[in-house]
């Protein structure tokens, strides 16, 4: 019996069990998990050269967003939102087009990067996802009036064609803040001022601080046309000189805005345009992928028999220009996806074409003119709008949607 002890203590080994660290409704959030991003986020700051706070503090924040994501990711699955694999193959095809490359020198690319091509996918796919709920909920609460538009359009031309390299960082004000609440957030954001204006790298900051989706990336916006930028950093910027930081407030939140460079305006060239109409279909829980392209082959069999477009938009498409009898105006052939542009250069005037894979689903196209123009059409200028104006009225529905969750950390209890 003695004999068989050493073989017994030689079969035991030490288990490493991973931690939870994240409690999010009914799924969980592992340490592994929280390494990994926070591991492979190091390694992607390291080499743009961006400062960064201690690890903690990044652990932190990447925990933050990471609960943030799954809340998003529950819901939209809640509300039928999937990405066929249809969909993820366009999008891993124009993300190959947008940066010159064939997919396989794409996915060459994504494995440099350290990113495994099924790892790549499936945060391919969790972007689809929030992409296409971010959708829904702007066009289930944004009008953007033609006034709005001219106004916009007034504003662009106005600014002839200058672009900013800008940084921020949010600190958002609690729904429906009273004077106290205003108060203590524009205390918080002066006092990170202070810090930033006292030597701390802007960058560090904003991975420390911010609450915006550029937080980890150190507030990085890019360079930003003023028709891309808020409204309410137009004017400190036109004042500011590169290397500045102001404090702004406007949409519910208070910002400090870093002016990174900046670029005079240059007359764009002469760009083809096209009035077109769509009808949008997207997979669901009750619809996949292949019954959407059946459903919308079945209208565009009708279409061709004399059915009225607008009327079967109307009725049937899914799409934000639905109201409008699927009209989305005079578009930039070059703003579309690779295959939807040249679809639409091609496509015969008055002929249906699709169905069509695209990143919110499949649709049903019509060129009902073209023509060559300079400038932003008036379906762009709506289109910018409507991400403006959304994007911060997601970011409030955001935060209801985490006040209503169910979150906790067991590592901090």
């Amino acid at each position: 019996m003695s004999a068989a002890l050493p073989q017994a203590s030689a079969a035991i080994h030490p288990v490493t069990i991973d931690k939870i660290v994240a409690v999010v409704n009914n799924e969980v959030i592992t340490q592994k998990e929280l390494d990994k991003r926070v591991s492979m986020l190091l390694k992607q700051l390291a080499a743009r050269g961006v400062a960064v706070p201690p690890r903690h503090l990044l652990a932190r924040k990447v925990l933050s967003q990471m609960v943030m994501q799954r809340l998003e990711l529950q819901y939209a699955h809640n509300i039928g939102i999937r990405v066929s694999a249809t969909q993820l193959k366009h999008a891993l095809v124009q993300l190959a087009a947008h940066n010159h490359m064939t997919v396989p020198e794409f996915q060459q690319a994504v494995a440099s990067e350290g990113f495994t091509l099924t790892d790549f996918q499936r945060r391919l796919r969790t972007e689809l996802t929030i992409r296409e709920l971010v959708m829904r909920r702007i066009s289930q609460s944004v009008v953007i009036t033609r006034r709005a538009v001219d106004r916009f359009l007034a504003e662009t031309r106005a600014a002839n064609g200058a672009r900013y390299r800008v940084a921020e960082i949010t600190l958002q004000l609690p729904a429906a803040a009273d004077a106290a609440q205003r108060r203590a957030v524009e205390a918080r954001a002066r006092k990170i001022l202070a810090k930033v204006q006292g030597g701390e790298p802007f960058s560090q900051a904003a991975i420390a601080y911010s609450q915006d989706p550029h937080a980890l990336e150190g507030g990085e916006m890019g360079w930003r046309t003023a028709s891309r930028l808020p409204r309410s950093f137009l004017e400190p910027l036109r004042a500011m000189t590169t290397g500045d930081v102001r404090l702004v407030s406007g949409h519910g939140a208070y910002y400090l805005v870093k002016l990174k460079g900046k670029r005079a305006g240059v007359k764009g060239p002469a760009q083809e345009q096209a009035r077109v109409r769509e009808i949008v279909l997207r997979p669901s829980r009750q619809m996949s992928a292949t019954m959407v392209r059946e459903k919308l082959k079945a209208l565009k069999a009708r279409l061709a028999q004399g059915a009225d477009f607008a009327s079967l938009a109307r009725a049937y498409s899914q799409g934000s220009a639905a109201v409008r009898g699927g009209s989305l105006g005079w578009v930039s052939v070059a703003s579309l996806p690779p295959g939807l542009a040249a679809a639409v250069k091609h496509l015969p005037l008055h002929t249906v074409g699709g169905p069509f894979a695209t990143a919110q689903g499949q649709t049903l196209i019509e060129v009902t003119a073209r023509r060559v123009r300079a400038g932003m059409t008036r379906s762009e200028a709506r289109r910018l709008l409507r991400m403006r104006k959304g994007n911060a009225l997601y970011v409030r529905w955001l935060q209801t949607l985490r006040d209503d969750a169910y979150v906790r950390y067991p590592s901090r209890t």
